[in-house]
């Protein structure tokens, strides 16, 4: 069996998807779709994590994609996205490994166009419509002075669903520049929105698409490794 999740705008095709030009990589609109399927010995929860190039102390991976249940033994999942950035932030109390970030606001923006929007509680709290701000290429998020420290957080996602987030804080300026790099892991106990400590997590892959390649099948085998490979 196989459960398909998409989180694209417009789905298109495989196909179509595979015929996208070699330009078009990490621009605005690109879609991609992971297949994982489940050749180990187990059931295991399937998820999907973006990872920084490197990895900064207070900013945290959360669980971007993640099989609503257990993937049996010979079953698969299929997780469809497409590049298009958002700002999120939540109600979690102090950002720690294990909490669960649910985003509570979504707001779009682009790193190229309108990338800088302020975090503050005036009318409850929320994000101001993005603008454009510096440095381009850059997503920008200042925490204004009524925002407390330790009670939200704030972080930027992708096709609506969260994928970094720091603590938020009184004046705080947070600063992501957004490099796409997708990891495939198999576990238990997480789901959408469950922040990482990324040094801990087993049975995991990076899931690279080479160029001009939109659609990769990730194999979990019977020893617990990945293989990953164009589909």
């Amino acid at each position: 069996m196989t459960l398909h999740i998409s989180y694209a705008n417009k789905e298109i095709t495989d196909h179509a998807r595979a015929s996208q030009s070699a330009s078009a990589a990490l621009t605005q609109g690109t879609q991609y779709s992971l297949l994982l399927k489940n050749q180990s010995a187990q059931p295991w929860t399937f998820y999907v994590y973006q990872k920084m190039p490197q990895q900064v102390a207070d900013v945290f991976s959360l669980a971007w994609f993640c099989s609503p249940y257990q993937i049996r033994v010979g079953n698969q999942i299929k997780f469809t996205w497409e590049i298009d950035y958002n700002f999120v932030w939540s109600d979690t109390g102090q950002l720690i490994p294990g909490v669960e970030f649910l985003a509570s606001g979504v707001q779009d923006g682009s790193p190229s166009g309108a990338n800088t929007t302020t975090f503050s509680l005036d009318g409850g709290p929320g994000f101001s419509n993005p603008v454009r701000g510096d440095p381009a290429g850059s997503l920008v998020i200042k925490d204004a002075a009524n925002v407390p420290n330790s009670r939200f957080s704030v972080g930027i996602g992708m096709s609506g669903t969260g994928t970094y987030v720091v603590q938020a804080g009184t004046n705080l300026t947070h600063t992501f520049t957004p490099t796409p790099s997708y990891w495939i892991a198999a576990g238990t106990n997480v789901s959408i929105g469950t922040v990482l400590s990324i040094d801990t997590i087993t049975q995991t892959n990076e899931a690279k698409f080479p160029s001009a390649v939109y659609n990769l099948v990730g194999t979990l085998q019977e020893d617990n490794s990945w293989t990953v490979n164009p589909a």
